[in-house]
């Protein structure tokens, strides 16, 4: 859903002023009238020691990757509407095959009638593919010779009675998702899928600068086909997530949310298991200097799966820690811990991942990075297991 995106425009506005890094390009923009445009293109060359994520013979690479996006809107008023367009080409040193160009299309439209009505729409559209070893091919990478191929239409809007200074307000939200592979089709056919997601949120204020919440969540999942040699049968589901939570903003140094709650699945096959559990979303900075930001957001929630069992009951966790050393210099520091637990299957993965990122302003229009990433995971089926570690170095550009 979208409201990671409303809680970000909170900390924005408000005493920590960022929900970006601290140190970000600055782009100009063109502008005819009042339609502005702001291209940007971001280049990578990496070196990965193990391209497909497998246990053993590990295929090492570099590759490259240019990223060109351009975005355009129109202000009138409050209201703002656009549209962007990105463009994401990989380039593989030593597998061809894995080169691949993918697309994506974003249009939003952010309107308020007045201070306590406020509308927005949103739509994407993401032609692209699943890097060998994720996703469907996910500890099969060797058995194909080219990447997933996927596409992804989304269209979503939510509406806000209420602003931040009233006693109560209420954020409604509703998304749709069409998933379909475009490749491999004799498998990949029983995974394209749409979702319907429905949510709602009500805000009670109880100082000047926190809430507390409740929220309901629906999403109904349903498959396109059914593998007729599968032992489950249909994927279709019903989940309802129910929450309480708080948000704040407070002082200068911390603002977040904080929901705890649970999920219940149910699917329309009974071969299926159905599933509950307890769940969570935090996402909290803490901000001790001007100058330096911790972000830990963390969520327990059941996903679709890609390959065994029914669905995925997932534990991940994030710790950021974004500090300025000078006018120009910066660093990033991140670590992940993820468990997936595979309901209806034996298996259970833990996930660990670690990434350091010095960042050097060279102009306002020109950043350069570089960094090291770590990954690695271990499955209770060995054929899952894997450990990667990737070297990057990076440059942005805009106007």
């Amino acid at each position: 859903m979208k409201y990671g995106r409303f809680f970000c425009h909170i900390i924005r506005v408000g005493a920590l002023a960022t929900c970006a890094p601290l140190f970000a390009l600055e782009p100009a923009n063109l502008n005819w009238g009042s339609v502005y445009v702001t291209p940007t293109l971001d280049t990578r060359v990496e070196y990965v020691d193990n391209l497909f994520r497998t246990p053993d013979n590990a295929k090492e690479t570099g590759l490259t990757v240019i990223e060109p996006e351009v975005q355009a809107w129109l202000q009138n008023g409050l209201n703002t509407y656009s549209i962007a367009y990105k463009l994401t080409d990989w380039r593989y040193f030593d597998s061809s095959d894995d080169d691949f160009i993918d697309h994506q299309f974003n249009i939003d439209v952010h309107h308020e009638f007045n201070a306590k009505n406020v509308w927005n729409i949103y739509g994407e559209y993401i032609d692209a593919h699943e890097e060998r070893g994720t996703g469907l091919s996910e500890g099969v990478a060797s058995l194909i010779d080219e990447p997933v191929e996927f596409q992804r239409d989304t269209l979503g809007t939510d509406y806000t009675l209420g602003n931040d200074g009233s006693k109560g307000r209420v954020l409604l939200d509703a998304q749709y998702l069409d998933k379909e592979y475009q490749n491999f089709q004799d498998l990949t056919q029983y995974r394209n899928h749409t979702t319907n997601q429905l949510a709602g949120t009500f805000f009670w204020k109880v100082t000047g600068k926190t809430d507390v919440l409740a929220e309901v969540k629906y999403q109904e999942a349903r498959y396109e086909e059914v593998d007729p040699l599968g032992l489950g049968g249909s994927y279709d589901s019903d989940e309802y997530n129910y929450f309480l939570g708080i948000t704040w903003d407070s002082s200068a140094k911390t603002a977040g949310s904080i929901k705890l709650g649970n999920f219940e699945r149910t699917y329309k096959s009974q071969k299926r298991q159905d599933d509950d559990g307890f769940s969570w979303e935090v996402d909290v900075y803490y901000k001790p200097r001007t100058y330096s930001v911790f972000h830990l957001a963390s969520k327990r929630l059941s996903q679709e799966t890609t390959g065994i069992g029914d669905s995925i009951n997932t534990q991940k966790s994030r710790l950021n820690w974004d500090h300025d050393w000078n006018s120009r210099s910066s660093t990033q520091l991140s670590v992940l811990l993820q468990n997936e637990d595979y309901s209806g299957s034996e298996r259970e993965d833990d996930l660990r991942g670690v990434e350091a990122v010095f960042k050097y302003s060279l102009r306002r229009w020109a950043d350069l990075s570089a960094g090291y990433r770590y990954e690695e995971r271990d499955s209770d089926f060995d054929l899952y297991d894997y450990d990667r570690s990737t070297v990057f170095v990076e440059a942005k550009f805009s106007l």
